[in-house]
């Protein structure tokens, strides 16, 4: 098994701790541009965040026509001068974004826990009810062709009789870990070459807990200390020593 350490080059294109809380009565998204002032020396540049639903809609002499319907603001995405961390406030939770270049969880953590007080001195949510750290990876592939065993260990497998030319492919499974009831949704994804890039595995590692926790309750910094542990640990497994000592 791989053993967990720190990586120089780690391939993290997103990091992600999103929480969800149940809102408080008559909460409406606009609260959260008065943030604006606050927030302008972190977070210059502030966009809306609206909600879509997409349905069809029987139209006579035309049949069912796709439709899109504005569902109104949700919340207010706050982005720092080179828009790489967002902060999204919404009415039904607080999300951090890192985007590449990647930090340090020593860095991220921090700001988050910053920045959710704000989010619950703003919105005031009755309670927290799901938890989540996500990372998102990108491994690079030769353009030679390589066994998908070289980089990772729970590749999937096509049976010997058939061809072993793969272009792509999705997995998809959800960890549970009993002894402190928390989960992750694991994918792994084929990426081609995409405008001349060069193909890829995308790592998706999404640990996540639910709760009914107090907004205040120190359980919420503990679960997301152990949820960023179970993301290690998830991703050092699923990794070869091949594939992380390129990114030492």
């Amino acid at each position: 098994m791989p053993e967990p350490r720190p990586l120089r080059n780690a391939p993290i294109t997103e990091a992600i701790i999103d929480f969800r809380v149940k809102a408080a009565a008559g909460i409406r998204a606009e609260k959260f541009a008065e943030l604006k002032s606050l927030l302008a020396h972190q977070f210059p540049k502030m966009e809306q965040q609206r909600g879509f639903e997409a349905y069809f809609e029987m139209i006579k002499g035309q049949g069912q026509l796709p439709a899109v319907l504005d569902v109104g603001l949700r919340g207010f995405f706050f982005k720092d001068s080179q828009e790489k961390t967002i902060a999204q406030f919404r009415v039904d939770g607080f999300t951090l974004n890192r985007l590449q270049p990647y930090t340090s969880w020593e860095e991220l953590f921090p700001q988050t826990i910053e920045l959710w007080r704000l989010y619950c001195n703003t919105a005031k949510p009755e309670i927290v009810t799901r938890l989540a750290v996500r990372y998102i990876n990108r491994i690079g592939l030769p353009e030679a062709s390589v066994p998908f065993e070289t980089y990772l260990r729970a590749a999937p497998a096509v049976p010997p009789e058939l061809p072993q030319a793969v272009s792509s492919f999705v997995t998809r499974i959800t960890l549970h870990d009993p002894e402190t009831d928390i989960a992750a949704h694991v994918s792994q994804v084929l990426e081609a070459n995409i405008r001349g890039q060069q193909p890829a595995i995308i790592l998706d590692i999404d640990a996540f807990r639910e709760t009914q926790s107090n907004i205040d309750d120190p359980v919420i910094e503990r679960a997301l200390a152990q949820l960023r542990t179970f993301k290690n640990k998830i991703f050092f497994n699923y990794l070869t020593e091949d594939a992380l000592r390129k990114f030492e």
